[in-house]
Protein backbone atom coordinates (compact mmCIF):
# COMPACT_ATOMS: atom_id res chain seq x y z
CA UNK A 1 0.00 0.00 0.00
CA UNK A 2 1.67 3.30 -1.23
CA UNK A 3 2.45 5.46 1.59
CA UNK A 4 0.81 8.70 1.90
CA UNK A 5 1.93 12.21 2.92
CA UNK A 6 0.24 13.67 5.72
CA UNK A 7 0.41 17.77 5.57
CA UNK A 8 0.11 19.26 9.27
CA UNK A 9 -1.13 22.89 9.47
CA UNK A 10 -1.18 25.50 12.25
CA UNK A 11 -1.65 28.40 13.37
CA UNK A 12 1.12 30.77 13.52
CA UNK A 13 0.57 33.40 15.80
CA UNK A 14 0.62 36.95 14.31
CA UNK A 15 2.82 39.09 14.95
CA UNK A 16 2.77 42.72 14.06
CA UNK A 17 5.12 45.65 13.06
CA UNK A 18 3.98 49.23 13.44
CA UNK A 19 6.43 51.55 12.46
CA UNK A 20 6.85 55.41 12.50
CA UNK A 21 9.50 57.88 12.07
CA UNK A 22 11.54 60.54 13.82
CA UNK A 23 12.45 64.00 12.86
CA UNK A 24 13.07 64.98 9.87
CA UNK A 25 14.11 68.60 7.80
CA UNK A 26 10.59 70.70 8.40
CA UNK A 27 9.34 68.78 10.63
CA UNK A 28 11.11 68.51 14.41
CA UNK A 29 8.61 66.02 15.49
CA UNK A 30 7.17 63.23 14.00
CA UNK A 31 3.94 62.22 14.66
CA UNK A 32 4.38 59.18 13.42
CA UNK A 33 7.00 58.11 16.19
CA UNK A 34 4.37 58.47 19.13
CA UNK A 35 1.43 57.61 16.87
CA UNK A 36 3.20 54.28 16.08
CA UNK A 37 3.91 53.41 19.87
CA UNK A 38 -0.32 54.41 20.57
CA UNK A 39 -1.30 52.51 18.23
CA UNK A 40 0.65 49.29 19.44
CA UNK A 41 -0.73 49.92 22.83
CA UNK A 42 -4.28 49.78 21.53
CA UNK A 43 -3.72 47.09 19.76
CA UNK A 44 -2.46 44.50 22.17
CA UNK A 45 -6.20 45.28 23.89
CA UNK A 46 -8.36 44.81 20.82
CA UNK A 47 -5.86 41.97 19.28
CA UNK A 48 -4.84 40.17 21.77
CA UNK A 49 -4.12 37.36 20.11
CA UNK A 50 -1.35 38.99 18.56
CA UNK A 51 2.46 39.64 19.31
CA UNK A 52 2.55 43.71 19.01
CA UNK A 53 5.70 45.79 18.47
CA UNK A 54 6.18 48.98 17.62
CA UNK A 55 9.57 50.91 16.48
CA UNK A 56 10.59 54.16 15.53
CA UNK A 57 13.19 54.55 11.99
CA UNK A 58 15.30 56.99 11.39
CA UNK A 59 14.26 59.37 8.74
CA UNK A 60 17.50 58.62 6.83
CA UNK A 61 18.05 56.67 3.40
CA UNK A 62 20.40 54.32 4.18
CA UNK A 63 19.88 53.79 8.19
CA UNK A 64 16.01 53.86 7.96
CA UNK A 65 15.82 50.67 5.62
CA UNK A 66 19.00 49.10 7.61
CA UNK A 67 16.76 49.90 10.75
CA UNK A 68 13.88 47.42 8.68
CA UNK A 69 15.49 45.11 8.16
CA UNK A 70 16.80 44.39 11.62
CA UNK A 71 13.55 44.43 13.31
CA UNK A 72 11.84 42.12 10.91
CA UNK A 73 14.90 39.54 10.89
CA UNK A 74 14.76 40.29 14.43
CA UNK A 75 11.03 39.96 14.72
CA UNK A 76 9.68 37.95 11.99
CA UNK A 77 5.97 39.97 11.30
CA UNK A 78 3.45 38.67 10.07
CA UNK A 79 2.46 42.09 9.33
CA UNK A 80 4.06 45.43 8.72
CA UNK A 81 2.11 48.65 9.19
CA UNK A 82 4.21 51.68 8.17
CA UNK A 83 3.29 54.96 9.33
CA UNK A 84 4.80 58.37 8.12
CA UNK A 85 3.40 62.13 7.89
CA UNK A 86 2.45 64.45 4.47
CA UNK A 87 1.53 67.84 4.23
CA UNK A 88 -0.57 66.79 1.03
CA UNK A 89 -4.18 65.91 2.99
CA UNK A 90 -5.56 67.01 6.31
CA UNK A 91 -6.80 63.18 6.89
CA UNK A 92 -5.08 59.74 6.53
CA UNK A 93 -3.86 58.36 3.09
CA UNK A 94 -3.93 54.75 2.16
CA UNK A 95 -0.78 54.21 0.22
CA UNK A 96 -0.94 51.94 -2.74
CA UNK A 97 1.63 51.61 -4.68
CA UNK A 98 5.68 52.06 -3.94
CA UNK A 99 7.99 53.98 -6.24
CA UNK A 100 11.50 52.42 -7.11
CA UNK A 101 12.17 55.69 -6.75
CA UNK A 102 14.33 58.70 -4.61
CA UNK A 103 13.77 62.15 -4.63
CA UNK A 104 17.16 64.59 -4.60
CA UNK A 105 16.10 65.58 -1.21
CA UNK A 106 18.09 65.81 2.36
CA UNK A 107 17.07 63.48 5.10
CA UNK A 108 17.38 64.05 8.73
CA UNK A 109 21.28 63.60 9.07
CA UNK A 110 21.17 66.04 6.04
CA UNK A 111 22.50 63.27 3.38
CA UNK A 112 20.94 63.19 -0.59
CA UNK A 113 20.24 59.52 -1.79
CA UNK A 114 22.87 57.74 -3.59
CA UNK A 115 21.14 57.32 -6.69
CA UNK A 116 17.84 58.29 -8.01
CA UNK A 117 16.90 54.38 -7.68
CA UNK A 118 16.21 52.32 -4.59
CA UNK A 119 16.88 48.91 -5.80
CA UNK A 120 18.60 48.34 -8.76
CA UNK A 121 17.17 44.30 -9.23
CA UNK A 122 13.43 45.50 -8.19
CA UNK A 123 10.44 46.79 -10.77
CA UNK A 124 9.62 50.27 -11.03
CA UNK A 125 6.37 49.58 -8.56
CA UNK A 126 5.68 47.58 -6.08
CA UNK A 127 1.34 47.09 -5.06
CA UNK A 128 0.98 45.51 -1.26
CA UNK A 129 -0.78 42.16 -1.33
CA UNK A 130 -3.91 42.98 0.81
CA UNK A 131 -6.49 44.71 -1.12
CA UNK A 132 -6.63 48.42 -1.12
CA UNK A 133 -10.41 48.56 -1.49
CA UNK A 134 -10.67 46.40 1.37
CA UNK A 135 -8.03 48.32 3.55
CA UNK A 136 -9.67 51.51 2.59
CA UNK A 137 -13.46 50.27 3.27
CA UNK A 138 -12.25 48.66 6.47
CA UNK A 139 -10.68 52.37 7.71
CA UNK A 140 -13.55 54.12 6.05
CA UNK A 141 -15.80 52.29 8.54
CA UNK A 142 -14.26 54.13 11.66
CA UNK A 143 -15.92 57.48 10.40
CA UNK A 144 -12.20 58.87 10.06
CA UNK A 145 -10.63 60.54 7.18
CA UNK A 146 -9.14 57.96 5.24
CA UNK A 147 -8.21 58.37 1.24
CA UNK A 148 -6.30 56.39 -0.84
CA UNK A 149 -3.07 57.54 -2.90
CA UNK A 150 -1.30 56.08 -5.95
CA UNK A 151 2.11 57.36 -5.27
CA UNK A 152 3.41 57.60 -1.78
CA UNK A 153 6.43 60.06 -2.98
CA UNK A 154 9.77 59.48 -3.09
CA UNK A 155 11.15 60.25 0.04
CA UNK A 156 12.38 58.00 3.05
CA UNK A 157 9.17 57.21 3.49
CA UNK A 158 8.38 55.75 0.32
CA UNK A 159 12.18 54.00 0.70
CA UNK A 160 10.81 52.09 3.55
CA UNK A 161 7.28 50.96 2.38
CA UNK A 162 9.47 49.89 -0.77
CA UNK A 163 12.05 47.89 0.96
CA UNK A 164 9.41 46.10 2.86
CA UNK A 165 7.43 45.26 0.14
CA UNK A 166 10.38 43.59 -1.12
CA UNK A 167 11.59 42.23 1.54
CA UNK A 168 7.85 40.69 2.06
CA UNK A 169 8.06 39.31 -1.77
CA UNK A 170 10.89 37.32 -0.94
CA UNK A 171 8.68 35.49 1.87
CA UNK A 172 6.42 34.73 -0.94
CA UNK A 173 3.53 36.93 0.24
CA UNK A 174 3.59 35.31 3.55
CA UNK A 175 3.67 39.24 4.77
CA UNK A 176 1.28 41.91 4.67
CA UNK A 177 2.23 45.31 3.91
CA UNK A 178 0.33 48.36 4.38
CA UNK A 179 1.48 51.82 4.86
CA UNK A 180 -0.36 54.93 6.09
CA UNK A 181 0.45 58.92 5.84
CA UNK A 182 -1.19 60.82 8.52
CA UNK A 183 -1.20 64.59 8.60
CA UNK A 184 1.65 66.32 10.42
CA UNK A 185 -0.71 67.10 13.49
CA UNK A 186 -2.31 64.02 15.21
CA UNK A 187 -4.17 65.00 18.65
CA UNK A 188 -1.17 66.57 20.37
CA UNK A 189 1.14 64.88 18.68
CA UNK A 190 3.82 66.12 15.58
CA UNK A 191 5.00 69.91 15.13
CA UNK A 192 5.86 71.36 11.97
CA UNK A 193 7.89 74.40 11.15
CA UNK A 194 5.05 75.86 8.96
CA UNK A 195 2.10 76.82 10.38
CA UNK A 196 -0.50 74.22 9.49
CA UNK A 197 -4.05 75.01 8.36
CA UNK A 198 -7.18 74.28 10.53
CA UNK A 199 -8.15 70.96 8.35
CA UNK A 200 -4.36 69.85 8.45
CA UNK A 201 -4.88 68.10 11.91
CA UNK A 202 -7.16 64.85 12.82
CA UNK A 203 -7.79 64.21 16.80
CA UNK A 204 -6.06 61.37 18.45
CA UNK A 205 -9.34 59.20 18.70
CA UNK A 206 -10.39 59.65 14.76
CA UNK A 207 -6.88 58.21 13.77
CA UNK A 208 -6.48 55.30 16.53
CA UNK A 209 -9.88 54.16 15.51
CA UNK A 210 -8.98 54.30 11.43
CA UNK A 211 -5.87 52.68 11.77
CA UNK A 212 -7.21 50.04 14.42
CA UNK A 213 -9.93 48.73 11.75
CA UNK A 214 -6.44 48.72 8.94
CA UNK A 215 -4.69 47.05 11.39
CA UNK A 216 -7.59 44.34 12.03
CA UNK A 217 -8.13 43.31 8.33
CA UNK A 218 -4.87 43.06 7.76
CA UNK A 219 -4.54 40.02 10.54
CA UNK A 220 -5.78 36.61 9.78
CA UNK A 221 -4.57 32.98 10.45
CA UNK A 222 -1.51 32.58 8.69
CA UNK A 223 -1.87 28.41 7.56
CA UNK A 224 1.67 27.32 7.09
CA UNK A 225 3.09 23.61 6.53
CA UNK A 226 4.84 21.76 9.28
Amino acid sequence: MASQQVTRLQIVTPRLLITGFGPFPGIPENASAGFAQTLAAHARQHLPQTQTYAAVLPTEWEAGPLALRSFIAKIQPTVCLHLGVTGRSGGMTLETHAQNAAGQKRDAAGRLPASGRLLLDAPAVLVPPTSSARLLAQGQLAGGPLSQSLKSGDYVCNSVFFHSLWLARQQAGRRQVAFLHLPVQVGDLGKSDDPAPPDAAITLESALGCALRVLTALVEPVPMEA
